[in-house]
């Protein structure tokens, strides 16, 4: 069952809160089709937040603390559920060839089988375990070796699929949980509303739509929210051609507004109607304008303040519309990396300092099956062409998708950022490592889908359908952990764990080398600060505090929860041991 504040993909592309999906409804499923709400059930349980991990250290350093928006991890995947809920993970099974020692005689190898394993209240689950076999370290042993690692990939395959409730992932050896993935998938249909709109058929898409959903997606990234106007880099003559060409499918006609002194992005004016014949600036700018309606008709400009938005309804557009509109802003906003050879290899990140603009590229991205991460950038000032600029608040959408994003760079029309239409498309579930943490409790609802197929959220997770052990509580009777967590920082894992103050390895090896170069932590709330930052507290002077114990000490502030950083000359930076103040005790 899922918590009260999951949303659903509904089968019209619709995003509903789960309490208002009801019996009978339809919603979308994992294979693109449509399916059944056969019952909806509604307790009251324990819930656990499955979420997505990442590498975003947005609680961490000086600009989190400076700018508070820093520490939010925008668009982070996550689901809430019971735990009797089951998810569908996946883990890879490739052998491993190791030696079984420093002083190895023996050639080891490690590799995975799916096998029953009894619970602590008696169930029978079918999980991965880790088995090992060792051959002698002779020229037959490793060749034997071999052949069984090639025998192994052959029998086994490439992954394991299982399904497991929650409250049984804690039976997963170490190696099994952080490897295991969820995944979320790709939206198959569409709901055809911009097509609808243009055409009068939601079926229809045709090549006018699509240059309809490219012209408003480059308005999005570069337009102005005042009247049809959009900024054009003049050294992209192929961008500006383009335009043209898509505007006058739609009966638009250009014209370029210069400024007294000429800049490199020209203003460029949609104009509807045969040609600039009359001497009106304005003639038709807003005025039965096509693409002007479908920019405030379909609410890509919101009422109150008019600031720019992506439609919800533009998540689950057909599959062509939102290539075409995503081509649009990465053709004005977006910049196209490549690294290494091979489709897999391209990258997009688009820039925009609208938040809903930001959630619509990410919901778009995953709904063609591609990865989307969100990073941000506070507010500051830049000198752009010899002039100073004041740069809000960004964020930064970088998003990659093998041959899907290389499908929509076909659709980009300006000279550096297309690209060839790759032979074959692969829009496949896209997979994700997560980590389980307890939540508390929270009213749930549980969805019945016809033929019990697997639906989709409205993040695009794929999660299935609820069956008879969910309804009731179930207990989480193994408190075993097999992940390590670092005292220093929120980090968990299972190995690269190394000596703290205490001589234990407790810290992870970020806050490890920040302790071996800056050699301090504060004693209250266990904090590794860099060098930098134990500078500006040296700074500041010391301060009196307490320590844990109670007793009465003085030494550096920490920054983070105020508390006093404490110097180790046994494992800090020993060439500057005398210049360090510690904490000590009055």
């Amino acid at each position: 069952m899922l918590s009260e504040n999951t949303t659903i993909l509904m089968a019209n592309g619709e995003i509903k809160d789960i309490a208002n999906v009801t019996a009978n409804s339809y919603v979308m499923c994992a294979d693109g089709s449509a399916a059944r709400v056969i019952n909806v059930t509604q307790g009251y349980q324990k819930i656990y937040n499955i979420q997505q991990k990442t590498k975003h250290r947005a609680f961490e350093g000086e600009p989190g603390r400076l700018d508070p928006r820093h520490r939010t991890v925008y668009q982070r995947l996550a689901l809430q559920c019971t735990a009797g809920h089951k998810l569908s993970v996946r883990v890879p099974t490739k052998p491993l060839l190791e030696k079984s020692g420093r002083n190895a005689t023996k050639y080891k190898v490690r590799w995975r089988n799916l096998q029953q394993c009894q619970t602590l209240d008696g169930r029978i689950i079918i999980i991965p375990k880790n088995h090992h076999k060792t051959f002698p370290m002779t020229v037959e042993g490793e060749f034997a070796a071999k052949r069984f690692i090639e025998e192994m990939e052959r029998s086994k395959g490439e992954y394991f699929n299982f399904d497991i409730e929650v409250r049984d992932l804690d039976y997963l050896d170490a190696q099994l949980r952080i490897s295991s993935c969820i995944r979320f998938g790709p939206v198959l249909t569409g709901n055809g509303v911009l097509s609808k709109f243009l055409t009068g058929r939601s079926d229809l898409v045709t090549p006018a739509v699509k240059s309809m959903a490219w012209m408003l997606g480059l308005w999005l990234g570069d337009g102005t929210t005042k009247e049809p106007e959009i900024s054009v880099d003049s050294l992209d003559p192929k961008l500006m051609e383009s335009l043209r060409e898509n505007a006058k499918i739609w009966g638009l006609y250009l014209t370029v507004c210069d400024d007294h002194v000429p800049l490199r992005a020209k203003h460029v004016r949609l104009h509807y109607g045969d040609g600039p014949d009359e001497t009106r600036k304005t003639r038709n700018l807003r005025k039965n304008n096509p693409f002007w309606k479908a920019v405030t008709i379909l609410k890509f400009k919101r009422d109150l303040d008019g600031e720019k938005q992506i439609p919800e309804f533009m998540y689950g557009e057909h599959i062509e519309v939102r290539e075409a509109f995503l081509a649009g802003l990465i053709d004005s906003d977006g910049y196209v990396m490549k690294k290494g050879e091979g489709p897999e290899s391209y990258k997009i990140a688009i820039q925009t300092v609208y938040s809903s603009i930001m959630d619509g590229i990410v919901h778009i991205s995953r709904s063609l099956g591609m990865s989307a991460t969100v990073t941000t950038r506070s507010a500051r000032e830049e000198i752009i062409e010899g002039r100073k600029v004041q740069c809000q608040f960004t964020y930064d959408c970088n998003v990659a998708g093998g041959t899907t994003l290389q499908n929509v760079l076909s659709y980009c029309r300006s000279g550096h950022k297309t690209r060839e239409v790759p032979p074959i498309i692969k829009r496949e579930p896209v997979y994700f490592s997560f980590t389980d943490d307890f939540q508390g409790e929270s009213t749930v609802y549980g969805l019945t889908i016809e033929g019990h197929k697997n639906f989709l959220l409205g993040n695009k997770i794929e999660v299935k359908s609820c069956r008879g052990c969910c309804v009731g509580e179930q207990h989480k009777i193994s408190q075993k952990k097999n992940l390590k967590h670092c005292v220093a920082c929120p980090r968990k894992g299972i190995k690269y764990f190394y000596k703290d103050w205490s001589g234990k390895n407790r810290v992870c090896a970020r806050c490890y080398g920040r302790y071996k170069f800056s050699g301090h932590h504060c004693i209250n709330c266990k904090y590794v600060p860099e060098a930098r930052e134990v500078k500006k507290a040296k700074d500041k002077g010391e301060k009196l505090g307490i320590t844990p114990e109670g007793l009465p000490v003085k030494g550096p502030e920490c920054i983070k929860c105020g508390g006093i950083l404490q110097f180790d000359a046994v494992r800090g930076p020993h060439k500057s041991c005398g210049n360090n103040a510690g904490a000590r005790i009055c």
